[in-house]
């Protein structure tokens, strides 16, 4: 497996689907929120209000902090030739991709930012990629349980990438 590759690959498709949700989040958001409040459980209302204040600025602001850590991981990986764990752990999280923006279209019946780069880069992107790992026998339990570790560290930090571009209100709009 090259994993120079994997990972110029998964930058690529990770940047357009950024791109895709950066793009249309707060315009989408605001012309469906009316729409989507209706639909969705009482007990979840109140982190879809949440949302309702976030502006493209935000937003951007936590992909870019997010695309920082997750690049230092790729570097690492990269460079060490034997941190591979690390590049699982990255692809894993964003593998959810393949589910959560097409279950979230199913669910709401209409489109839903970043959906169109699951289907057509994601998702063909990591049928290759798991393929491949798997093909080289990297997937091994250990590579997979430290994988997974990595998926919850990312995971906090996606948070707090949030946490950080709700804080620098400097670059959000008026209200």
């Amino acid at each position: 497996m090259n994993i120079e590759i994997w990972t110029i690959s998964f930058l690529i498709v990770f940047m357009l689907h950024n791109l895709e949700e950066i793009i249309t989040v707060e315009k989408w958001y605001d012309s469906t929120y009316r729409w989507i409040a209706k639909r969705f459980p009482k007990f979840l209302k109140n982190e879809l209000d949440h949302f309702k204040e976030m502006t493209t600025a935000q937003f951007a602001i936590a992909v870019f902090v997010f695309s920082i850590f997750c690049s230092a991981l790729l570097l690492i990986s990269v460079v060490s030739e034997y941190h591979y764990y690390l590049f699982l752990g990255v692809n894993l999280l964003f593998a959810f991709n393949i589910f959560t923006h097409p279950l979230q279209s199913l669910f709401l019946k209409r489109y839903t930012p970043g959906l169109f780069t699951s289907l057509l880069l994601v998702l063909p992107y990591f049928i290759m990629f798991f393929y491949n790992f798997y093909n080289t026998e990297l997937l091994s339990l250990e590579t997979i349980i430290r994988g997974i570790f990595v998926v919850f560290i990312l995971f906090a930090l996606l948070i707090f990438s949030h946490i950080i571009g709700e804080q620098l209100q400097g670059f959000s709009k008026t209200k």
